[in-house]
């Protein structure tokens, strides 16, 4: 979604690897982005009801269960309760693979909920009529308590007021002390955030551009609107008028910060490097935030030719990684700057860490791959290499055969101050020693859990193995089940293919084939079954299966 930050420029995502199925729990997920520093609200959209005799009301649902969910995290952030930004949120159903407007059942909202860290979710009901009557369903995750809902009802030109009365309820409910801070003294009109909303949830870029420019024209101040302006004109390449939206921004704003990062991304797109290290220096300054250290770094490696060692590329990715040790993408571009440096051990460091966590990392082995071939170890490389083709990369073109070349522009930029939610707590530093026992003692125990059904803590167990032994194929073959089982068939089909590399064998070729073959890809099934029948002829597990292709 972007020019020179390659599928990487996302706001409030990294690009770290999809995140673990609902069913599965948060240990399945590689980590991903930067813990919140504490537990907040997760406020999930509303499920609308349209009163069939009210005009206009099937209309205005649409668009008003996002609108619940952006004005109560708003509205709860004001009274000083944590809350997640709809960012945040959007982030991580973007992790999960999730509509971020979508529909879903009490059970999925609360494992939403759990997964990504939240003390509480929130959810509930709009009846649009006549007037709009609103209940909100609040779910306690640390007791598994439903709270007492909080219901209340007004006019539609009320909805500001609405939902305040709702947000200050909900703060009561869950006993917080309420922090009074200053507001906008003229709030954004109604017809305004409607055009706002619809820019948010809308389908297409032109049809987000179309609304967003409209709420403009209504609201040519607003902090919200003209950053998500930015984001939209971001993700088609349109960055002079994305630099022009975020600059728009009052400094007053409470959007003000987020507006100046923005500006800093803008010029690194413009290559308007002298000012972008300017801008985000600056704002580092005011508060330390490892998106703007990652920023920084990539302004550096991007203009190149730095010679002062404390302003290189590679000190500002690994202050970034010390800054948020669990984000995988500051790892991958600390590697990625050392490897552009000629630091190969350094690269070598940073890149196998990297792809610990997240071994279907396929840019990651392919530039490891280009480091292992300076260092004259051709089979190695040769081996990320083939592992990088298995997996896909960002470059149109993978390269035939192992180059020293280090392939240009992978560097993964952090388009939001705001962390993205941490999927993944379980891994935690591995031991040094008996690294193999230690593994193989997680493999025994997720082994056993299979067996219980117990998914969620298998899960856990075949990460830490995969972290301590990534190179071991029966861990990623068992992962890769419980993906399948869970409907992950994107997340099955990468654990099977890196198993395939580890190791190749009859096994792994089965399992990646009926992946595919649940995936609705029978050609691809059926070369799958072909092969494990040449690697075992007598196994009648693979015969059978290449029959169920349409084989034989």
């Amino acid at each position: 979604m972007s020019v020179w930050i390659p599928m990487r420029f996302t706001r409030g995502l990294t690009g770290a690897g999809v995140a673990a199925a609902l069913v599965l729990g948060p240990a399945a997920a590689p980590a991903a982005a930067q813990a919140p520093s504490s537990p907040g609200v997760l406020v999930l959209p509303f499920a609308t009801q349209a009163v069939p005799e009210a005009s206009g009301s099937a209309a205005m649902a649409l668009w008003l269960r996002e609108a619940a969910a952006v004005l109560l995290a708003d509205e709860l952030d004001q009274l000083g309760v944590r809350a997640f930004s709809r960012d945040q949120r959007v982030a991580a159903f973007d992790q999960l693979q999730l509509p971020a407007s979508g529909s879903f059942s009490r059970a999925t909202m609360i494992r939403i909920g759990e997964l990504v860290g939240a003390s509480e979710v929130v959810f509930g009901e709009l009846r649009v009529g006549d007037k709009l009557s609103v209940r909100a369903r609040i779910i306690d995750l640390q007791t598994s308590r439903q709270l007492s809902d909080v219901t209340d009802d007004g006019p539609f030109s009320d909805l500001f007021a609405l939902f305040e009365r709702v947000a200050g309820r909900i703060a009561q409910t869950l006993g917080r002390r309420v922090v009074t801070t200053p507001r906008a003294s003229t709030p954004i009109a109604l017809d305004a955030f409607e055009m706002y909303v619809k820019g948010l949830v809308a389908a297409t870029p032109a049809a987000q551009v179309r609304f967003l420019e409209s709420a403009m024209t209504r609201a040519p101040h607003d902090g919200r609107i003209l950053t998500a302006l930015w984001s939209v004109y971001t993700e088609q390449g349109l960055h002079d008028k994305a630099l022009a939206a975020a600059s728009a921004v009052p400094a007053t704003s409470r959007f003000a910060r987020r507006a100046r990062f923005d500006i800093g991304l803008s010029l690194i797109e413009l290559k308007r490097f002298d000012g972008a290290f300017k801008e985000l220096s600056a704002l580092y300054a005011q508060g330390r935030v490892a998106a703007i250290s990652n920023a920084i770094g990539i302004v550096q490696l991007r203009r190149g030719g730095v010679t002062d060692p404390t302003q290189q590329a590679a000190v500002f990715f690994e202050r970034a990684t010390r800054e948020d040790p669990s984000n995988v993408d500051y790892l991958f571009n600390l590697g990625y700057a050392r490897a552009v440096a000629g630091d190969a051990t350094g690269a070598l460091t940073a890149l196998r860490e990297a792809v610990r966590r997240d071994a279907a990392d396929g840019d990651a082995h392919l530039v490891m791959s280009a480091v292992l071939t300076t260092t004259g170890r051709s089979t190695e490389a040769g081996r990320e290499l083939e592992l990088a083709r298995l997996l896909g990369t960002s470059l149109e073109t993978t390269p035939a055969a192992a180059s020293s070349r280090i392939p240009p522009a992978l560097e993964r930029v952090e388009a939001s101050l705001d962390a993205a939610p941490r999927l993944d707590t379980a891994l935690g530093q591995p031991a040094q020693r008996d690294q193999q026992q230690t593994a193989a003692f997680h493999l025994e125990q997720a082994r056993r859990l299979i067996g219980e059904q117990n998914d969620r803590e298998a899960i856990v167990a075949l990460r830490r193995a995969i972290y301590l032994t990534p190179y071991e194929d029966e861990p990623h073959i068992l992962l890769g089940r419980l993906h399948q089982r869970a409907g992950r068939l994107g997340e099955a089909i990468d654990e099977f293919k890196v198993a395939i590399w580890c190791r190749e064998t009859a096994t792994s070729r089965i399992a990646l084939g009926t992946a595919f073959l649940e995936a609705g890809d029978k050609d691809a099934a059926r070369r799958e079954a072909e092969r494990a029948v040449a690697l075992a002829p007598t196994l009648v597990e693979a015969r059978e299966f290449l029959k169920r292709t349409g084989g034989l």
